[in-house]
């Protein structure tokens, strides 16, 4: 593979929480969040240090598909998101300055999606391994 993160269209990611909002009619809120009475979202952001995620096209589909058609995304959580919030159950420290440096570390510093194509990787220093 050998993909940079930049080649495969990373975005650092950043969760945010409101309250739904209230009152006589139902709550304003869609969401997939574990509590009802809130609506999650995530925002593009450009530091690591603000970072709760990073968003990047699977590159085993990217390479299999010779670009970003038809390829989705792979979201890669640090350990503050709860585990409840889908993809899990992986959650990976993030190490580095930048996308063009990121290393996910963890006891098991693989990404390996358990449903859809199966891709298994590493994340090193802004490269796919």
């Amino acid at each position: 593979m050998g993909r940079t993160l930049r080649e495969l269209e990373a975005t650092l990611l950043h969760r945010r929480i409101q309250p739904c909002a209230r009152g006589p009619a139902p709550p304003d809120c869609t969401t997939i969040h574990e509590t009802p009475l809130e609506h999650e979202w995530w925002e593009p952001v450009q530091s690591l240090a603000e970072a709760d995620g990073v968003m990047f096209l699977c590159p085993e589909c990217f390479a299999k598909n010779g670009g970003s058609v038809g390829t989705h995304s792979v979201v890669c959580w640090r350990p503050r998101v709860p585990p409840t919030v889908v993809p899990k159950p992986g959650r990976w420290e993030f190490q580095g300055t930048s996308l063009d440096d990121l290393t996910l570390v963890a006891k098991s510093p693989s990404v390996h999606l358990e449903e859809g194509c199966g891709a298994h990787f590493h994340v090193q220093r802004g490269r796919i391994a």
